[in-house]
This record gives C-alpha cells, structure tokens and sequence, in this order.
C-alpha cells in the first residue's frame, strides 16, 4: 500500500477551494492526505480502484454538495448503495442552507452536513473542528483486509 497515513477523499470542483484546503492542511501540519476528484461519478469507481490495487480506502469521504452535471447528493447515494463502500463515513458540504437538500442527505446516509463559512475566519475555525472531531474524537473504520464484507 502506497499510503501510510489516512487521508480524506474530496469531491470538489471549485479549484479555488481545493487550493485553500490543501494549504490549510498543510500550514496546519496535519497528518492527514487529502485526494481529490472533480466529478461525481467518478468516486466509486475510485474506491474500487483502490480495492483493486490494493491501496488504502479513504478513512472519510467529503463531497461538495454543489458539482455541476451530476451532485455530491448522486455521489453520495452511489457510495452508500455500494456494499463494500457504505461503511465509510461521508459528510456533505454546501454553499446553501436548504432544508431539503440536508433532510435529503442525511436520509441517504449522511454522517454529517457543513454549511461552508463565507470568511476565512470562520473557515478556518470549521476545518479545525471538523479535523479534530472525525480525526482525534470519533474512531473511523479502517479496513486491513479487503476481504472485510460490511453487514
């Protein structure tokens, strides 16, 4: 396995957003990667990528609720119906406060739903919190054998 560490699977198409996270983290000096994808429909087919090559799965799996073409809602529907993939903890991020888009999710199986700050303040209070509540509070699942079949 090419990875040591977990990292963070992110579906994100803003290429401004994925510039800001992937230097937050850095500064930050978290011990954490993060991978990145830039179209829905293309997550499962990474995860089974890496079941295939024997990489490591994502210990998380963050999607932008707002991608064009095909939604972080249709990614994260795909990877919850998927058997071998909807252990893995997914949290939602959006732009928007709609009531039905975060009912919707979370009737899919979402773990949790952000509203993204609109400062950078504030953006970076939310990363700290969310880094330390799913990397140092809550234990993630980890497979080490990819014959693991969730329930």
């Amino acid at each position: 396995m090419d990875q040591e560490y977990p990292y963070i699977l992110m579906l994100e198409d803003d290429e401004d957003d994925r510039y800001f996270t992937q230097t937050f983290f850095s500064d930050r000096g978290y011990n954490i990667g993060l991978r990145f994808l830039t179209v829905a429909n293309d997550v499962v087919p990474y995860l089974q990528n890496c079941i295939e090559n024997n990489q490591l799965l994502p210990r998380l799996i963050l999607l932008d609720k707002n991608i064009p073409s095909v939604s972080g809602i249709e990614a994260l529907r795909q990877v919850k119906q998927h058997p071998l993939f909807s252990f893995i903890p997914v949290v939602m991020i959006s732009g928007n406060m709609f009531p039905k888009d975060i009912n919707e999710s979370y009737q899919l199986g979402v773990n949790s739903f952000i509203i993204k700050p609109h400062n950078s303040e504030l953006t970076a209070k939310t990363i700290d919190a969310f880094v330390d509540y799913w990397f140092n509070v809550v234990e993630l699942p980890e497979i080490k054998d990819l014959s693991f079949q969730p329930l």
